[in-house]
């Protein structure tokens, strides 16, 4: 081989070594920068469904203590059951993320406005139950403008608030509580319910409850602008998933014995595979706290952020996971079209370097 042609070669060789090294150093560093930016997304999208959920949780939670708060003022009285209905009424209207407001006296007596199923007489429902002189049930339906519709007595029913959970939990406790994430059973919709103690000057009355739908969290979530496939779910504190960005994942799950889906049946195995990166559970994590992770599910890599809900009456997860690739695919495209036209470039300068040797040389 020439000297001029072995100069010519060297050149080419130097300069592929060089568009080698910056086009790694490039590709390297834009890689670092999106991956962290990806766990920025999906901790960005954890922050804004737990601010999402709590907001969406908090008028059950007002509306609860509104009415513990106007008994013991005295105005409104657990006594005058007509009165209290068309109040529940009224807040049924006014939020419409309530699916039930109720009041349940130490007689036993109840008053519960709820959101009626098709194809009963009305959209809204008031059940009452009188105890005194003797026990009566009637159920009244009522139109959006709260003009009765319907009404007639149920004398087979024989509900007493006082036995139920919510009932139980807020007298015990004797300040609001909440229930775990169950299925309703007028509605077969999950939810969840928030009940407070109610007191008057003679002492104890009773306790109010709000029931609270939780199916539009899902529909929130699947909002979420996560990317291609990514996914964001929040997780109970028994492993019940209670809402998802896919609602296909969570449908049916009321028939046949209502219970929810859970992370642990693997129903969604990138987020049982996410959850599983929690060292202890998901349980183990303080309200409010956040973790990021990177792992394999499914052949590939995946960055998931876990994030406690910051509110006690509610150990929620919220888990946000994407994969890599959803992030890095575009940084791919955009590498292979800078090979192509470093190899172009690399080619033609060579061709050149070439002619231009032979000439200088020759």
């Amino acid at each position: 081989m020439s000297r001029p042609l072995k100069l010519i070669l060297g050149l080419v060789v130097l300069q592929a070594l060089a568009l080698m090294v910056v086009l790694g150093i490039t590709y390297w560093a834009s890689q670092t920068v999106l991956l962290r930016f990806s766990e920025d997304i999906a901790a960005r999208i954890s922050r804004d469904a737990t601010a999402y959920t709590e907001g969406f949780l908090d008028p059950a939670n007002e509306t609860a203590e509104l009415t513990r708060r106007l008994v013991q003022a005295g105005m409104l009285d657990p006594g005058d059951r007509s009165g209290m209905a068309q109040y529940f009424l009224e807040h049924l209207r006014l939020r419409e993320n309530l699916d039930g407001i109720y009041l349940g006296d130490r007689t036993g007596g109840f008053v519960y406005a709820s959101r009626a199923p098709e194809p009963e007489p009305g959209p809204l429902r008031i059940k009452r139950i009188s105890t005194e002189p003797w026990r009566e049930v009637t159920l009244e339906w009522y139109s959006d403008r709260l003009r009765l519709q319907d009404s007639r007595r149920d004398p087979d029913d024989d509900f007493d608030p006082r036995t139920r959970p919510w009932y139980e939990a807020a007298q015990a406790q004797n300040a609001a509580a909440w229930t775990k994430p169950y299925i309703f059973f007028t509605s077969q919709a999950p939810g969840i319910t928030v009940s407070v103690p109610v007191a008057t000057d003679a002492g104890f009355a009773g306790v109010a409850g709000v029931d609270i739908k939780i199916e539009a969290l899902s529909a929130f979530l699947e909002s979420l602008d996560i990317s291609p496939r990514g996914q964001a779910a929040i997780v109970a504190q028994t492993g019940d998933i209670i809402a998802h960005s896919d609602p296909d994942l969570l449908a049916g799950v009321a028939e046949g014995g209502g219970a929810f889906r859970t992370v642990a049946e693997g129903s969604d195995p990138i987020l049982t595979q996410a959850a599983a990166q929690i060292e202890g559970g998901l349980d183990t994590l303080f309200p409010g706290e956040i973790r990021l992770a990177r792992f394999e599910a499914g052949g590939e890599i995946w960055i998931g952020a876990v994030l406690r809900l910051g509110l006690a009456r509610t150990p929620w997860t919220v888990v946000t996971y994407l994969p890599e690739d959803d992030i890095l695919a575009p940084l791919h495209s955009v590498r292979r079209i800078a090979l192509l036209v470093s190899l172009a470039a690399l080619a033609a300068t060579a061709g050149l370097g070439f002619v231009y040797g032979r000439k200088v040389m020759g």
